[in-house]
């Protein structure tokens, strides 16, 4: 009788988090929220002592929703601008966003592994064009910021050694290397707005190698775990867009207990900071000016197997955004769920 309970208790998991993902109202903002770099949080990799000829495999899907509306006004809407008077509208628009991240680890020595984790992104984007009372309406010209399009393609992998130091009960895990600029960039979309060019705001690279730094610290009491976490990714120059993301924070802590023989739950709390990007060394209103999120978070895992699955489901509950020239266009989200599974051997 256990399993097919534990069965129907991570069925009813996955569903009540995805309606709560998917079940979300508008935001809306006076800036261009829209033409943002969307960014997610990377998911953590496991943190256990790695044995020589380990190898550590990872696959953890992380995704999001969300919806934003904007107003546009002439000469911002684009060339037609130029041609008659056109009305003022608002763009209503949908993201949806998800990042596929297999994670291989490889122990060398008693303390020291490597490990690469290769990201996969997939970015769609919706956009409604509406007048300012509502009214849906097609354009009968290109819009220069928004489209419907999907997106895809690898971003920066990472390239890390990794080491583990076991202290009774206390695990601690450091990790420090670099990404790899393999994912495409694109050129400044601000300048192409200006010059009424079509652009694109989704970078799905930095186009520079960059520091990853990460330090993880488990201990064990019991049947319950305690973890924190930190990690940092700089991005010390511009690629040669003259683009240079903002560095990216991450600090955290967690526990987990077992609940059933074979089913664990826990909470988390996380603080992530991103500092504003550049484009030619200028802060654009409408990019990512710089922003801190709390996320409380909620997960459950269980083993299949060798495999060990789990889900979690992490929901902002403090939101800033820096100012940049008055309101900046962020992006705001419902929650982020993540699916893993990882094993070794």
């Amino acid at each position: 009788m256990t399993r097919p309970t534990t069965r129907r208790r991570t069925r009813w998991a996955l569903a009540t988090s995805f309606t709560a993902l998917l079940g979300l109202g508008a935001r809306v903002a006076h800036a261009c929220a829209g033409c943002s770099n969307p960014n997610l949080p990377s998911a953590r990799a496991e943190s256990s002592a790695l044995p020589p000829g380990t190898v550590a495999a990872a696959l953890s899907l992380t995704a999001l929703t969300t919806r934003v509306q904007h107003p546009e006004y002439c000469p911002e809407i684009g060339p037609i601008c130029a041609e008659r008077d056109e009305p003022a509208q608002e763009h209503d628009q949908r993201f949806y966003i998800a990042e596929l991240r297999p994670v291989v680890a490889l122990g060398l020595l008693d303390e020291l592994g490597l490990e690469l984790q290769l990201p996969l992104r997939v970015v769609n984007s919706n956009i409604t064009f509406r007048r300012l009372d509502g009214a849906a309406f097609e354009p009968d010209y290109e819009n220069i910021h928004h489209r419907d399009e999907t997106l895809y393609g690898i971003a920066d992998p990472w390239l890390l050694a990794r080491s583990t130091l076991v202290l009774g009960r206390l695990a601690l895990t450091g990790r420090a290397g670099f990404g790899v600029p393999l994912g495409s960039t694109e050129e400044d979309p601000f300048a192409r707005a200006r010059a009424g060019l079509s652009h694109q705001h989704i970078q799905f690279g930095s186009g520079t190698f960059h520091p990853v730094l990460a330090l993880d610290a488990e201990l064990a009491l019991g049947s319950a775990r305690l973890a924190a976490y930190a990690q940092s990714v700089l991005f010390l120059y511009e690629n040669r867009h003259g683009y240079r993301p903002g560095n990216r924070y991450l600090l955290g802590t967690s526990v987990d207990v077992a609940v059933l023989a074979a089913l664990r739950a826990g909470a988390s709390l996380d603080v992530l900071n991103e500092q504003a990007e550049r484009w030619d060394g200028e802060v654009q209103q409408d990019g990512n000016v710089g922003r801190t999120d709390v996320l409380l978070g909620g997960s459950v895992s269980h083993p299949l197997g060798d495999v060990l699955l789990s889900l979690s489901l992490k929901v902002p509950v403090y939101q800033h955004f820096l100012e940049h020239e008055g309101e900046p266009g962020q992006l705001t989200y419902p929650a982020i769920v993540a699916l893993a599974a990882q094993t070794r051997f």
